[in-house]
């Protein structure tokens, strides 16, 4: 019963954390509760006990990707009046939004205490392997040609995209190393005898 009361209440958070990402005008603040939405339902997969996405949801998304947009939202000057307001006006709904997760990362270390050993596990897993080794066997196994060709896609995506902002200058100087390296060494530097003017 408490399992779904706070499956519930962490479902209602993300909700409300996805619709602030759609509502806030301020791209900052989307960007936070978009944080928050990701955070929320790395908690959600903590409940179902997979805690291999839980993590990779919280590293990935909450600590590369959304750090990334971050970047990209200040670097663009999208209104002078955000971008040189001050950090108090977001401090609020920052504040508050650490707060939750404070809150939800305490309602999940008391719910894994030892008082709720009864509380029966929404799915239960094997108690002589965890998940992360049932998952690894599984993607590089039955699905390792779906995970290479994932992994195929992605590089060509980065070729691309470098491809695409790639911008050649006309008359710009690029390095040769092969010439550097095959040039004598005797010519790189040419001494010339100054005749001494008279004191």
């Amino acid at each position: 019963m408490i399992t779904e009361i706070i499956f519930y209440t962490f479902s209602s958070i993300l909700i409300c954390a996805a619709l602030g990402v759609v509502f806030f005008r301020n791209p900052v603040y989307s960007a936070v509760s978009l944080i928050l939405s990701f955070i929320t339902s790395a908690f959600l997969w903590f409940l179902l006990e997979s805690e291999f996405l839980a993590l990779i949801l919280i590293l990935v998304y909450v600590g590369a990707v959304m750090v990334l947009f971050l970047f990209v939202i200040m670097m663009l000057n999208i209104n002078e009046q955000k971008t040189n307001s001050r950090f108090n006006t977001i401090a609020p709904l920052a504040l508050s939004i650490g707060l939750v997760v404070l809150i939800e990362m305490i309602t999940l270390i008391w719910l894994k205490s030892n008082q709720f050993t009864e509380t029966a596990v929404i799915i239960s897993a094997p108690s002589s392997e965890n998940n992360t080794l049932e998952l690894g066997k599984l993607l590089f196994s039955e699905y390792i040609y779906p995970f290479e060709i994932a992994g195929f896609i992605l590089l060509l995506g980065i070729i691309i995209s470098i491809s695409l902002t790639l911008r050649t200058k006309k008359g710009k100087k690029t390095q040769i190393i092969s010439k550097q390296i095959d040039i004598d060494p005797s010519k790189r530097v040419q001494l010339v005898d100054l005749e001494r003017g008279n004191n």
